[in-house]
This record gives C-alpha cells, structure tokens and sequence, in this order.
C-alpha cells in the first residue's frame, strides 16, 4: 500500500511540477513542525541545489538541539525529494513562493502531510556562529562589554597581549574549530574585557550550566561551614540524614571528593522520582576514600546535608548567601526539582556573565565587591588536590577540578568548573584571568577548547 501512496504522490507532484513552469530555488532553510512539541521545530537546508547537499536541524525553543543527516536530495524546477536516514522516510513537495506543500512517505506508515515554510532569518541560530562569518571577505571583530547594572566591571582590552589571545583564539571559535559555541567570556584583572555570544545567544539567555553545578555546589557548602551551620565534614551522612541503612563509613569529604565508594549510575538517578531515597539505597562498589568515581548522586546528597542542616533548601540557600551578594539575579533552578529539592548536580539554568561572577569570586578567593562572601580558607581547602581521577592529568578537589595548561614551554594550573558540552569556568590565578564558555557541544568533543585556550594562553602573561 504505501508504494502504491508513494507513487501516486510522485505522479501528482510531477503533474503540477509540469503545469507550472516556474523555476524556484530552494537554497535556504526550510522550516516544519515538530509532531507533538510545539517549542520543537525541525529545519532542512538546501546548501546548493546543484550539488544535491542538504543538512538537518531541530531547535528547541528557538535554539539548535541536534542535528540529522539528509541524503538523496533531488530538485527539477519546483519540485523537491529528498530522504532522511533516520527516520527512514522520504520527503516530496511542490515549492509555491516560499512554501513547499507535500509530507512524508515512511516504510509502513500512511502518507504524512508536512507543509515546509521558507525562514532564511534561522541562519543566526542553526549555522551563522556570526552573522556573515561564512562571507569569504569576514573578519572578526571584538566589540567593547557593556557596562550593565550587574556588579561585573567592564572594559575594553587594554594590552597587546589580550588583543593578541582575543583574535587569535576567537576565529578559530566562530569558523566551528572546536565544536558549537554559544558564548565566550575573557575576565583579566576582574574587568570583563571580551564578551562574545554565537548562534543567536545574548546577554541574558539563560544556558544549562551542566557539572558546574557542581562546582557552585561546593561554594555552598563552604559557606555552610564559614557559618557554622556544618561543623564537621567526617560526619557519617547516615547520622546527618537519620538514614541508617546507608553506610556509616560515608563522610561529606568523601561526597564532595566523589570517593564514596556508592556504585556510580547517572542514568539511573535522574530517571528516578527520588532521587535522594534512589542514592541512599545504593550499594558500595569500592571502599569509602579509596577510588574517584564521578557521579552525580554524590552532589545531590551534599544538597539534602544542606537541607537537613539549615533548614533551607540548596537553592533558598544559595539566593541568600551566595547569589544576591554577587548581584546574580538572572538564572532558573526549577528544572528536575523533586519534593522541593533542588537537582545539584547539572540543572542550573544561568547566564556566563552570571558564571563569571562565580570565577571572580574563585580568583579573588572568596571577596566580591568588597565582601567576603566565602572564606579564603574554604576556597583555598576546596580547590586544593585531593584526589586523582581516571584521567591523567585532571584531578580533583571538592566538586572542582585541577588541570595544567601547557602553552609554549609554561604551565598555568587551572581551577576549573567542567560542565558536559563546553559549559566551562577556567581560573587562572598566575595570570589573574578568568574564562567562562557556555556551548552546545554534545555531539562534538566537549573539551576540546582547552587546547585552544592552552595554544594562545601564554599571550597574557
């Protein structure tokens, strides 16, 4: 039956393509629905009809979410075939002005009729990192920060050597070098010397902020401790959270260093309705303080202390004592909240000039705007090596990473908040330099900007 759809459609589509003569192009992006979401919107870009090439996209709420695979693009005056792999179906329409009217034959399915609208604009969001980047005559050009009423001081580069890092690192970002890029922040000397978002991203377009979560987890529990509120990290969790079945052996230090030895399973936690009863059940696989293993269900349990001890939940907590005195105000943690509780581990919604916030607080061990907000000695305790990891030459701290960035026969050692798709805060106290990058790098390598950085980093000495 569907060969005998499939061909029908064929003959119709030829029928009109006959009756209208009229030749259009369809280079440009082509815009459809999704079937169910309507935040979610897939795009086909025609990249030269000559050369039959096309690429995929989906978005999801304005933005790029992932990309598919076009093959077998066909076009002869107004009409256009082409197949997508994945969901093994083929797409045949008649181009009408800036609408394609036609759907898709799928192995085993009735014919879906999918109208396609013509949105060239979508460019900025899906394949122009910025506008007119892929102009052969484009040169980037780092436009001055503005100097906004958010506690983060702004300012154009004033070295040659910052100038030299800034055009030599960022081209490379823009022209996609190292993956999908949707924000770069350079901060030297506490001024916010280079600001620059890709891809339709802005000042204050919230962006997960992934593991770094983490990271401001970590600051949480120091200001815990800095009040009093958490006294004693050799504490058994089981006594703090009155959960006697969990092993009594299990310390907060060991939550924060991710040694607890709990049997590690992401996938797991997050597709649980509890998460914390779902990683006090958990059995060991190692003993507590011998072995990192990274996994999220540690994070979370340094959320419930929080809970148990204060009162407040990590969120309420992190407003009071660390977000309204860094002026952060712009940000969203409701996303996989359980029973009030706060997902610790990757769910906060943030803007890098908000992240960078929390490296300056880092570089200037714990003082922001004049006030001490941390303590040096917290800051100093919880970036320090504790632990090594599973990869060489990364090691880790409370809920914060150690690296070496080698760049032309020096070493700069690197604070680092490491967040899964480029989600980055790299402070470099030799060099009284802050970082911050937001991405979209789940398909690329996440980490691969690191050697972009380390390649140029030896420019602001």
């Amino acid at each position: 039956m569907i060969r005998i759809i499939y061909f029908l459609v064929i003959v119709a589509l030829c029928a009109a393509c006959t009756a209208d003569k009229v030749s259009n192009s369809f280079s440009g992006f082509w815009e459809g629905p999704h079937p169910i979401d309507p935040n979610k919107k897939f795009y086909v870009q025609v990249i030269d009809t000559g050369s039959s090439f096309a690429k995929g996209y989906w978005t999801d709420k304005g933005f790029y979410d992932s990309g598919f695979q076009i093959d077998s693009l066909k076009t002869d005056e107004n009409y256009i075939r082409f197949f997508v792999p994945n969901w093994n179906c083929t797409y045949m329409g008649e181009c009408t002005g800036n609408t394609i009217r036609g759907g898709f034959a799928c192995e085993g399915e009735p014919f879906d009729s999918v109208l396609l609208v013509q949105n060239d604009g979508v460019a900025r969001f899906l394949s122009d990192a910025l506008p007119g980047c892929h102009n052969s005559d484009f040169k980037y050009y780092c436009q001055t920060p503005k100097q906004l009423d958010d506690l983060l001081p702004a300012t154009q580069f004033e070295n040659e050597g910052d100038s030299l890092f800034i055009f030599s690192l960022l081209p490379e970002i823009v022209n996609g070098n190292y993956g999908r890029f949707n924000s770069f922040l350079l901060i030297r000397n506490n001024q916010l010397v280079c600001e620059e978002y890709f891809y339709g991203y802005g000042q204050n377009t919230l962006h997960q902020a992934e593991s770094t979560t983490k990271s401001i987890t970590s600051l949480l529990i120091g200001i815990a401790m800095d009040k009093g509120f958490i006294t004693d990290l050799n504490e058994p969790v089981a006594t703090i959270l009155e959960a006697p079945g969990f092993d009594k052996r299990i310390t907060p230090e060991h939550l924060l260093t991710m040694t607890s030895g709990l049997t590690p399973n992401d996938e797991e936690l997050y597709l649980s309705n509890n998460r914390i009863a779902t990683i006090l059940s958990r059995e060991l696989n190692n003993e507590p303080g011998i072995k990192f293993q990274y996994d999220g269900g540690n994070t979370e349990l340094l959320g419930a202390i929080i809970k148990k001890k204060i009162g407040l939940f990590a969120d309420e907590f992190a407003k009071e004592y660390l977000f309204e005195p860094l002026h952060i105000t712009n940000y969203n943690w409701e996303i996989g909240k359980q029973n009030g509780y706060p997902c610790m581990a990757g769910s906060l919604e943030i803007t890098p000039r908000e992240l960078a916030k929390i490296g300056m607080l880092v570089l200037n061990k714990g003082e922001f705007n004049g006030q001490q907000v941390v303590s040096k000695e917290w800051i100093k305790q919880s970036t320090s090596f504790k632990t090594h990891t599973h990869i060489p030459g990364d090691d880790y701290t409370y809920q914060w990473w150690n690296i070496t960035l080698n760049s032309k026969g020096e070493e700069y050692p690197c604070i680092w908040a490491n967040g899964f798709g480029s989600q980055f805060i790299y402070i470099f106290p030799t060099l009284n330099t802050v970082i911050v990058t937001t991405g979209h790098n789940y398909e690329f390598d996440s980490w691969a900007i690191t050697s972009g950085i380390a390649k140029y980093l030896y420019l602001l000495e």
